[in-house]
């Protein structure tokens, strides 16, 4: 294992989260928790996302010393730039892998409530071709997504299926996601599992209903609005 690893979190901000908004920073808080209880050397990045742009949160940040979120510090609000966001996030993130002696390992975990809506800079095409060459690479993603069929975006952003998860709206079903992720990241992390591939207990747990019309492994160890808007570029 590298002395480092990277772990990069951006997470949907648009309005519609409003409806799951403490469930959301609970959820989240469970995934941190995750993480900083693992004793592993993690540098983390939270950013959010909407149509207002993209917040860094943290950068690159021990995760010992990341601060959980509340109300005060995430709001949703704005639309779901969801292409436009995520290609600017690995990008940042690959440029970012300049500053380390070793290359550390990278996971990149994305989540949303919504289907893209508001991009209009980037296509899925762009998208799933740098998701996939970072795959080469051998970075990890993972897509969440919250109230929706998560799968038919997933593959779309060329994000494996088996990294994907797609989770019910209630307290416990957003809390069970979230902790998914911080779980698969761990195996990950610590050697036990060669990707960051959900288990069927954790989609269970967090009531994908989904997962049963894709073809997913065992277990293993658009629309363009009417006004051009940008949500800016983003560097780590």
């Amino acid at each position: 294992m590298t002395d480092t690893m990277l772990v990069t979190f951006l997470l949907d901000r648009s309005g519609s989260m409003g409806k799951i908004w403490d469930e959301t920073i609970g959820g989240f808080n469970v995934y941190l928790e995750t993480l900083q209880k693992s004793g592993m050397a993690i540098r983390f990045t939270l950013l959010q996302f909407d149509t207002g742009g993209i917040d860094k949160c943290f950068v690159a940040e021990p995760v010992e010393n990341v601060k959980p979120l509340h109300r005060v510090s995430y709001q949703p609000r704005g639309g779901t730039p969801l292409i436009d966001a995520a290609f600017k996030t690995v990008t940042a993130v690959e440029q970012s892998l300049t500053k380390y002696d070793t290359v550390p390992k990278v996971i990149v975990c994305i989540q949303t409530d919504g289907e893209e809506n508001s991009s209009t800079e980037h296509t899925w095409d762009e998208l799933k071709q740098l998701v996939a060459e970072k795959t080469e690479n051998g970075w990890q993603f993972n897509f969440m997504g919250t109230g929706i069929d998560a799968y038919d975006q997933g593959v779309r952003m060329g994000i494996a299926a088996a990294n994907t998860i797609s989770t019910g709206t209630t307290r416990a079903e957003v809390h069970a996601s979230f902790a998914a992720a911080g779980a698969s990241s761990m195996r990950f992390a610590s050697g036990a599992a060669r990707t960051t591939a959900y288990l069927a207990s954790e989609r269970a747990a967090a009531g994908d209903r989904f997962s049963r019309q894709r073809s997913l492994p065992a277990d293993a160890s658009t629309s363009s609005p009417a006004k051009r808007r940008t949500i800016g570029d983003v560097s780590l």
